[in-house]
């Protein structure tokens, strides 16, 4: 693919023109990202022990949903942190996270391998040596994220 950037004067409006054959999953992905007005996040407030911290979004590993709290997870901490899952999951939608269970986002840049269970569920390793289920239903979520064609 071809990639042309042309530098304009600063009164006229920007655009960008897409010349394919047709549609495919990546030019829409190109699209929603140049589209939306959403902002990259680069850190979430976590809590410990009545401090919080700024974490880095690319040291977290996993965010869980434990009992109504959600939990931030990094190599070595723990953190609290008082958004819902649903709501980070719409903020970490552009990046490499990605809902694995009803419960659980996980940062596919921090898995080493993964493997089927007999149930049809995925088990991930992650860098850190945690191992944590990917639930059959978001198995092709997975896949596709990480451009596996045909479930190979």
């Amino acid at each position: 693919m071809k990639v042309s950037i042309n530098i304009i004067s600063s009164g006229l409006e920007e655009e960008v023109i897409f010349n394919v054959h047709n549609v495919q999953e990546k030019v829409t992905e190109a699209i929603e990202l140049l589209t939306s007005s959403n902002e990259v996040i680069k850190h979430l407030l976590g809590r410990k022990e009545e401090k919080y911290y700024k974490v880095n979004v690319d040291e977290i590993f996993y965010i869980e949903s434990i009992d109504r709290k959600v939990f931030i997870y990094t190599k070595t901490q723990t953190y609290e942190i008082s958004e819902k899952l649903y709501v980070l999951e719409e903020q970490l939608a552009g990046m490499n996270f990605i809902r694995i269970s009803k419960s659980l986002l996980l940062n596919i840049d921090k898995i080493h391998s993964f493997y089927p269970k007999l149930s049809g569920n995925l088990e991930a390793l992650l860098t850190n040596n945690e191992k944590v289920i990917i639930s059959r239903r978001y198995v092709a979520n997975l896949k596709n994220k990480l451009g596996m064609r045909d479930g190979k």
